[in-house]
């Protein structure tokens, strides 16, 4: 069977079971229902755990139990709503960190240049120099806020650049310029660093690692490689992948980049939600 075809098998797997359990729904009276959806979350985690492993440098090879649980919620509400589980973690990967590797972006240690008037040809001035006084004798700095805001939205690194120049009388420094190579260095071997399942399984700087202090130590001094510590110590801090679900501040990202995948991902932190509830019942059932 190849991996298109397992991955169909496993859609329609998941779309067996939500049907199922609407019919279940329709046939059970509601106290009674606790303990018949064990096969719809286990066809719905393996579902999203393939469609994650799609995304590049994703992180499925970190998913704790409860991480598992909302992935699977998410393929529910994906499957539910007909939109493409794949897509949908890509798009929620764009604002949610953690679900992906940090891996350097191509334009690392590079800086974009400043937009052109199209209508007289000049480059826009640094918002982050102060602009002329409003009046006569006035000793208040104004700066052009709005742009400020539009250039760290739309270019971070031009934006930090910009305010590193306004600090430096309005031009770059050295010391700005090498900071700048050595961010191109970094990229440049950071994106080369391997890791996966089994390097996460060995990294005994996890917080869930069990391992104490002495042997955190003793684990990053035996490691020759310092992109691959560096590495190591950035998945430790990302811990387990979430989705975010009640984040206000990743509800409105997502909302800007697609209406769409922020209402399946409300859906989704609904049906997480509802599994949660089920198994404190169960748990007060036993």
């Amino acid at each position: 069977m190849t991996e298109d075809e397992l991955y169909q098998k496993l859609q329609d797997s998941l779309a067996a079971e939500i049907q199922a359990q609407e019919d279940r729904k329709k046939a059970v009276p509601s106290p009674f229902r606790i303990g018949p959806f064990h096969t719809l979350r286990e066809s719905a985690e393996q579902l999203a755990v393939r469609a994650y492993q799609k995304l590049e440098h994703n992180r499925s090879y970190a998913l704790d139990a409860e991480g598992k649980l909302e992935v699977a919620s998410l393929a529910v509400a994906c499957m539910r709503s007909k939109k493409n589980l794949t897509a949908v973690l890509e798009t929620i990967a764009s604002v949610v960190p953690g679900l992906v590797q940090e891996r350097p972006a191509q334009d690392a240690g590079t800086v974009p240049p400043l937009e052109t008037d199209p209508v007289t040809g000049q480059k826009i001035r640094n918002p982050w120099l102060p602009l002329p006084p409003l009046k006569a004798g006035e000793t208040t700095p104004h700066f052009d806020f709005k742009s400020q805001n539009v250039i760290r939205e739309t270019a971070p690194r031009l934006a930090r650049w910009l305010e590193d120049c306004a600090k430096n009388g309005g031009q770059p420094s050295a010391a700005m310029l090498d900071e700048l190579q050595a961010e191109k260095i970094e990229a440049e071997h950071m994106r080369k660093v391997p890791y996966d399942a089994k390097s996460w399984e060995v990294n005994k700087l996890r917080t869930d690692s069990g391992s104490n202090l002495t042997e955190q130590n003793l684990f990053a001094k035996n490691i020759s490689d310092p992109w691959l510590l560096q590495f190591h110590r950035a998945e430790a801090k990302l811990g387990s992948p979430r989705l975010k679900f009640g984040n206000l501040t990743v509800g409105m990202a997502l909302f800007k980049r697609s209406e769409e995948v922020r209402a399946v991902h409300r859906e989704a932190e609904q049906i997480f939600k509802g599994w949660q509830d089920e198994a404190k019942q169960k748990d007060k059932a036993a």
